[in-house]
């Protein structure tokens, strides 16, 4: 078919290379594969219609006024303003603003399918407008303002920008303007918000519904500290640290009743660290922690998430920091004294923390900035550790979090013995004085143990041991003491002997078969050595050195032994009979 413009009744100024080309009240037709330009503006006027299927470049401004109708499914690139004060029906149609900074204005909200901001400059808004289909930001900022653009393509995909980091295309808000985007899938909903004024920032957000019903989220950008619009960043609830004072974000759901995972961008490098996303209560007037933040990306932006949020009673929402919290303080609720009790904290894990610990009456064994510590207290009652955390990232810091422990004084050891004399194989039954225990452990030192209360034993050999307590009381604590015992030989030395030959007890004699060596004197009353001898030697037969016969009465003697390597003296009387 051969390309054809066909005019209905008069079209003024038909001329394309026009400084205007005006349509007053005329039919206009353009077949597809058409191209006109327009050296200047084009208006349609006083109930004009266009129908335009193919592509009219126009130099400078369209003006669609005085309830004109245009339709069809051409292109139009445009490079000055576009006025709307009539009726523009979309139909498929794509409009390309394409020229330096340029207006969508006029008394008409104007509805494009396809919009695509083009050219070298920043494109805005002065009138509400909408994209059926596709939004094309490209590069370049569209420039909201005061007003709200909706996207009625419920198509995640139905807004399209550069992700390029720092030429990101961007739409910008200001006070009450607002970006609406219809929805209908669980998918993520890009918000690409940015703002060239006062400090130039680009902070996306993305709203991911929870179903799949139809649903209307409207937002925007604010890029001033919320104490602007009286949301003051000093008023906050008691869990939330500090607000981020450079910007913040209005959300809300205008329809449908689903719920929505938000995530909010930021750049760590000029923004700081942020770790959960606050909402303004009206009702307090205050910012709230809407708490379980997650950690994520928008492209090369850091990001916080909120899943499954479902209170859009409160538009605006800013990133803020936490007050840390200390789940827990883990670690044993009763100590003994002098004990060291481990303890620890459990934290959300998020985040890298400094731990400063103190405690009343107890000292700390090793570094106490860790999340684990050993602590040991001397005194006994009840006593308390404490603990703050301070995010590294966020410099905020914890309340001060405390743990009682009950510090037990403990049982306190301690016996006596009971015997008859300390030689070998001689009983020793030994009492317990220990105060507060409920359990016994006793070692003798002779390989031999007992759990009895007051146990007794015996010694085979001569020698040295230690006998060993350990008590225990009904809280588990301990004491322990010991007492050194000093076993004897078990010397058999006769205290009368009768040396009258008639072959009974007629010798002195010493007997002990721990006995390795020994001497022995014996010494009348006036201190006369009358006998000395040694192992081997010939008992004392109660004669004098010379070989005269003592005299009945009492001797006194002195004995010298070597057991197992260690001397002893042993000192006496002996009575001699006839």
């Amino acid at each position: 078919m051969k390309n054809k413009i066909i005019l209905a009744l008069i079209i003024i100024c038909i001329d394309a290379r026009a400084q205007l080309w005006y349509n007053k009240g005329q039919i206009f037709h353009c077949d597809p594969g058409v191209e006109m330009r327009v050296e200047g503006s084009f208006m349609n006027d006083s109930s004009a219609m266009s129908d335009h299927n193919g592509k009219i470049v126009i130099d400078s401004s369209l003006y669609n006024q005085s309830a004109s109708i245009q339709k069809g499914s051409g292109e139009y690139d445009v490079y000055g303003d576009w006025v709307n004060s009539a009726h523009f029906i979309r139909d498929t149609s794509f409009v390309h603003l394409k020229g330096g900074i340029e207006y969508i204005k006029g008394d008409s909200a104007s509805s494009f399918y396809n919009l695509a901001i083009e050219g070298s400059g920043r494109k805005i808004m002065q009138v509400n407008a909408s994209v059926y289909n596709n939004l094309s930001l490209n590069s370049l900022e569209l420039a909201i303002n005061q007003d709200t653009l909706f996207i009625e393509n419920p198509n995640p995909a139905a807004i399209f920008s550069s992700i390029a980091f720092a030429s990101e295309g961007f739409v910008s808000t200001l006070d009450t303007g607002a970006l609406l985007r219809k929805t209908n899938s669980i998918s993520s909903y890009y918000y690409p918000f940015g703002s060239i004024l006062g400090t130039a920032r680009f902070r996306p957000i993305t709203i991911s519904p929870s179903t799949a019903s139809q649903n209307y989220f409207v937002c925007s950008f604010q890029n001033k500290k919320a104490d602007l619009d009286k949301y003051y960043t000093a008023n906050k609830d008691s869990d939330v640290c500090k607000v981020n004072t450079a910007f913040y974000h209005t959300i809300n759901r205008t329809g449908g009743n689903s719920g929505a995972d938000i995530t909010t961008g930021y750049l760590k490098a000029s923004d700081g660290n942020w770790s959960e996303i606050g909402n303004w209560n009206v009702t307090g007037n205050k910012w709230n922690n809407i708490k379980n933040g997650i950690f994520s990306n928008i492209n090369s932006y850091q990001a916080v998430k909120r899943t499954g949020w479902n209170n859009f009673s409160s538009k605006p929402y800013a990133l803020i920091n936490f007050i840390p919290v200390v789940d827990s303080l883990e670690g044993p609720s009763l100590l003994c004294k002098q004990a060291a009790g481990n303890f620890s904290a459990l934290t959300d894990n998020l985040g890298s923390y400094v731990y400063l610990w103190s405690s009343s009456g107890g000292s700390f064994q090793g570094d106490s900035t860790k999340a684990k510590v050993n602590v040991e207290f001397t005194g006994s009652g009840t006593k308390k550790i404490f603990l703050t955390i301070t995010d590294t990232a966020t410099g905020c810091a914890s309340n001060n979090f405390s743990k009682a422990i009950t510090v037990s004084p403990g049982p306190k050891a301690g016996f006596s013995l009971s015997y008859a004399n300390l030689f070998e194989n001689s009983p020793i039954t030994i009492i317990d004085s220990s105060k507060g225990a409920i359990l016994w452990a006793w070692d003798f030192g002779n390989g031999k143990t007992s759990t009895a209360e007051n146990p007794k034993t015996a010694y085979d050999n001569a020698g040295n041991y230690i006998i060993s307590q350990i008590v225990t009381d009904a809280n588990g604590c301990k004491d322990s003491t010991d007492k050194t015992l000093d076993i004897k030989c078990a010397l058999k030395v006769p205290n009368v002997f009768t040396p009258n030959g008639d072959g009974v007890n007629d010798v002195f004699l010493i007997e002990g078969i721990c006995i390795t060596e020994y001497t022995l004197e014996i010494f009348d009353r006036w201190g006369l050595l009358v006998y000395k001898g040694a192992m081997g030697s010939s008992a004392w037969d109660g004669h004098t050195p010379s070989g005269q016969i003592c005299p009945e009465g009492t001797y006194y003697y002195l004995l010298q032994t070597t057991v197992a390597e260690r001397s002893e003296n042993t000192t006496g009387f002996i009575t001699l009979l006839k």
